[in-house]
This record gives structure tokens, sequence and C-alpha cells, in this order.
């Protein structure tokens, strides 16, 4: 029997903080903190109904099921699915186990269309096939150049493509396209063993059509479960430490299909835990590179080297582990321009005694661990990170650091005291690119309402302008933050690529306001299992004014507008590209 402090994994020995550094944030415990968001749950007027079903189950022996991936799923996506120009909401879900008792609920994923009022219709009988999966992840984009969203759904078991056929269904295209694999599977009773996670789509190869990028987690089956308990009484969730990795696997889109390019891409690596997976360009080639959050084994990053293949540099650029020289149990992951400097700042979430991780670069080649001297350390010391965003909360012009928490053990508090299995999501402000301040306890009593959280997904859901926020919850349901924003000016920048890459993703995108210049990628995946809407928000403070936007499409083309409107949103075209 093993004793083990399980779930993603736990720290092999506690974080200690910086003698100078305190674990709670004291202007926020006195009460002084200042945020200009606050946030409302309005879940129960959106209409929407779901709730997580994990598949865990009662076995004969009266034990409970207890099984890894009952405790990882699930993330959630903001998109657009029928371009009527309001985002809609796609939930993810899962379903029985082999060997499992019924589920006795509807146990696919779940669509959810946008009205425009924040009210929402559940159409996922006429638009999603009945087909249920035992899902973890979504990413969506236009993979087939059609002008319409199509769906990729990672799983314990094998991804799912799902295409839009623009009349408000999506059809299973698979196997059609190549995305069908044999499983690898189990010694004992051939159940598979393969387990994806985080996806993006993107241009790897500079085609400028979109391929796929699918992480995984290890290689876990029933019958390879590893028992383990906290308390010589009950079954836990097991450790990724117990099983084998996986690699990551890279597929190029060639003539509407996904070939696999792993090892010639030099994408292999079979060691990896992966859970999460951000895009960025580290060099400004135009190139988008990727990092991969892996959990109790080292972070991965790949450079884009062009032509489709990609070099593994993570102990190169400093990403691979912590200070310490430690692999965290890393979940969640974004990467921004936190300081409007060009400085890039790679955010990934960890267990509890993890602080989330907070690597800065000053030039993209070397990374330096920050989270003590910026402030993130000790505002993220207990939580257990998973969702985790970037975003301009405020609309000041800084992008702040939102964070989804929850326990993989539930009743972790009656081990550990200091521990709890339901956690309040975390906002930590931007502070003009100098720190981060923990303002959750002022931004509403929805951001302080304890859940076991994990997607995170942040989009304008009702058109005001500000980003409204979208948890998932283990086991539970998801909750619909509105975002309430006085005074703040903003423009959003809605971009529509040239076929085969429709969104543009891979673009980026700089404003310039108050001699400040924000900077953006138009990216998919990010954060925890979930993506974001693909419109980019730029909040403008009291600036009463846009000096220019400059848009450098994924072939290099540049549009520039001057003197744009504000508070508005701007669609750009790139077959319309120059200065205006």
């Amino acid at each position: 029997m093993a004793l083990c402090l399980a779930g993603c994994t736990g720290p092999q020995k506690e974080y200690s903080l910086s003698s100078n550094i305190s674990i709670s944030n004291a202007d926020t415990l006195a009460g002084t903190c200042q945020f200009n968001s606050i946030f409302t749950d309005i879940t129960p007027s959106t209409n929407i109904k779901f709730k997580h079903f994990t598949g865990a189950f009662t076995q004969t022996d009266a034990s409970l099921s207890r099984y890894m991936p009952e405790s990882i799923g699930s993330g959630v996506a903001i998109f657009d699915y029928d371009n009527d120009g309001d985002q809609d909401i796609l939930a993810m879900n899962s379903t029985v186990f082999p060997g499992g008792e019924p589920a006795g609920v509807i146990t696919v994923p779940r669509l959810f269309r946008n009205d425009g009022n924040l009210v929402f219709e559940d159409v996922t009988e006429q638009a999603l096939p009945n087909n249920p999966i035992y899902g973890m992840g979504v990413t969506a984009a236009d993979y087939n150049s059609d002008g319409y969203v199509d769906l990729l759904f990672t799983a314990w078991g094998n991804v799912r493509l799902l295409s839009n056929t623009g009349n408000g269904q999506f059809k299973d295209v698979t196997e059609e396209v190549g995305l069908f694999s044999e499983y690898r599977q189990s010694p004992v009773n051939k159940l598979t063993t393969e387990w994806s996670t985080a996806a993006v789509f993107f241009d790897a190869d500079g085609d400028q059509d979109l391929d796929l990028f699918v992480s995984h987690y290890v290689r876990w089956s029933p019958d390879t479960d590893v028992f383990i308990t906290l308390d010589f009484k009950q079954k836990a969730y097991s450790s990724p430490r117990s099983y084998a990795g996986n690699t990551p696997q890279l597929y190029l889109q060639e003539q509407g299909q996904f070939v696999e390019h792993t090892q010639e891409a030099g994408i292999f690596q079979p060691t990896g835990k992966a859970l999460g997976v951000a895009l960025w360009d580290f060099d400004n080639d135009g190139r988008l590179d990727i990092v991969v959050a892996n959990d109790a084994m080292r972070n991965f990053a790949y450079h884009n080297l062009g032509g489709g293949r990609f070099e593994e540099q993570a102990m190169e650029l400093g990403l691979a582990y912590d200070e310490n020289g430690r692999a965290r149990a890393g979940m969640g992951i974004d990467i921004a321009d936190y300081a409007n400097n060009g400085d890039m700042a790679v955010a990934i979430g960890n267990f509890s005694k993890e602080p989330t991780s907070f690597f800065i670069s000053k030039n993209g080649q070397h990374f330096r661990e920050s989270s003590q001297q910026m402030g993130v350390a000790s505002a993220t010391y207990h939580a257990l990170t998973f969702g985790l965003l970037f975003a301009d909360l405020d609309l000041d012009g800084w992008l702040d650091l939102v964070m989804a928490n929850g326990h993989v053990q539930p009743g972790i508090e009656q081990v550990y005291a200091d521990e709890s299995y339901r956690q309040a999501a975390i906002i930590l402000k931007n502070d003009s690119g100098k720190g981060f301040t923990d303002v959750s306890k002022c931004s509403g009593d929805a951001i302080l309402k304890p859940i076991v959280g994990r997607g995170l997904a942040a989009g304008d859901l009702d058109g005001d302008g500000d980003l409204d926020l979208v948890f998932s919850e283990n086991a539970g349901s998801i909750r619909v933050l509105r975002n309430d924003i006085d005074g703040s000016n903003y423009i959003r920048i809605h971009l529509k690529g040239d076929s085969p890459n429709t969104q543009a993703i891979g673009a980026r995108l700089e404003v310039k306001s108050n001699d400040i210049v924000q900077r953006r990628i138009v990216r998919t995946g990010s954060s925890y299992l979930s993506q974001s809407e693909l419109v980019q928000t730029f909040g403008l403070g009291h600036a009463p004014r846009v000096e220019y936007v400059r848009v450098i499409w994924p072939n290099g083309d540049v549009k520039e507008i001057i003197n744009p409107p504000i508070n508005q949103q701007l669609t750009l075209s790139q077959a319309s590209a120059g200065r205006y």
C-alpha cells in the first residue's frame, strides 16, 4: 500500500519563500486593495444547465473507483460557432469507464448558443454528434478554411475532430482526416492508455494552413491503476510519478489530411506528462514556438526553425525547471508581453505549496524564474492552480493574471489542515509591469466562492467591451462571471485572415496609446484544457484616443490604422492590408 499526497503531483519537498516575502498580501488583508472590475456570477440567469460527469463509480467491493482521469477534467471554450457575432460556450464532459456503472445522465460535451443578451440556448442535440467521449480539453479553429470554427476534443482515448458544416451542425471527421490512430494499449486487457490533454492549431510549417499539436498526459488505464491512500482507509487519486509519460504529437495538414510528423519534426519526447500548451513567437521571426507545461516532469520548449522543424530548448531557455532545479506540477499556462515593453512572461500553474511559476525574459533567449520578485509567489503559495490566463480585466492597459484553483483529492482538509479541496479563484492586478498585487478580495464575491476549479476562458459575452470569465468545475457546473467596469476605454480587434488561415492565427497586433505599446498574438490554446475567444481586447484606461493599431499578418503583410475609433470592436480583413 502506498501513502502519498497525489493528484496531479505533490512537491517533492515543500517550497519555501524568501524570508522577506510574506505568504499573504498585507494590503489585500487590510481591505485597502482597489480594482476596477467587479465580477458577478450570473450563471442562473444565463439558462446554462450543466454538470461535469467524471465517470466515478462504486466498485463491486464497495470501494470508490478513484480513477486518475476523474480528477483531471475538464475544459471550456468561448468561440462564435454560428458567425452571428456573439461568443458561444462549449463545456467539455466525460463518460463512463469500461466496467463502470451506467451514467444515467447525458455525458456528451454541451454547446450553448449566446443570444446576445447573456441568455444561452443548449443546442447540443441539434449541433453535436451524439457520441460520448471521455473528454478532457477543447481547442477551436477553422482548420478547413470554410469560414466556420471547428472543434478538436482531447480525451482519454482518441481525439475527436468535429467539422462545422455551417448550418448549425458539426460532423465527426476524425477518421476522414487521418486523426484516428491505433491506441497504445495496456498489456493486461488491451484498454487504451492514450490520454490527450491540451492541443493547439497553428501554422507549424509556414504553408499558411493550420496544423495540429496534441499533447499527452501519462499512460494510464484502469488495469494499470495504482492504489494509494492518504489516510490508510480510502483510496486516493494516484500520482503521475506512478506512470510512464507520452510524447506530444505534431500533425501537419497536407491536402486536407493531418499527417503525423512527430519524429522528423523534432517533437518526439516520450517522457512528457503534459497538461498545458501555449504558443508564442520568442524570437520575433514570424514563426510560433511552443511551450509545454509538464506535470512532475521538466517542461518542454520547442523553437520553430521553419519548414515544420523544431528544436526542444527548454533547458537552454531556462524554462525546464524552477529556480531550484526541480520539476513542478505544471498545469495551466499562458504567455504574454506583461510589461508592454517586449519582455515576455511565461506563467504556469502548479500544485499547492508550489507557487505559480513566472518566468521572465528580456530578449527571448533566456528566462528567469521571478515569481517571488513579482509578487506572484506570495499570492499563490496555497493554491492548486489549473486554469490560468493573462487578461486585462480592468481595462487599464496592463495584463492581469487570473487563476482557477481546486485540489485533486476530495477531503484533503481532513488530512492536511492547511489545504482545501474547494478553492477560491485568484486575480493578480498588474502594477504597470512592476509586479502584481492580489486583488481577489475586492473583485466580487463570485471570485471568492470556493470551487473545484479546472478550466478557465475569457471573452466578451455581453458585448460591452470588457472580458467576462467562464470557469469549469470538476464534477460541478460551469460558472459564468460577468465583468462590470465603470469608466475605462477600450478597443477590440477582430481579424479576418486570407484563406487558408481565415482567423489569422499567428498574427501580431500592436496598439499604441498614451506612449504605451500593447502587444498580442492571435493564438489558440493556453490556460488549462480551454480556449478563450480569439478577438483581442485592449484596455485604454482613461486614454481618449489610440494613436495606431498595427497588424502584422501571418504572411508578413502589415496593416496600420491611424487614430481608429475607440470603445468598439474593429473588424480588419487581410485582403485590404495597407496603411489607413
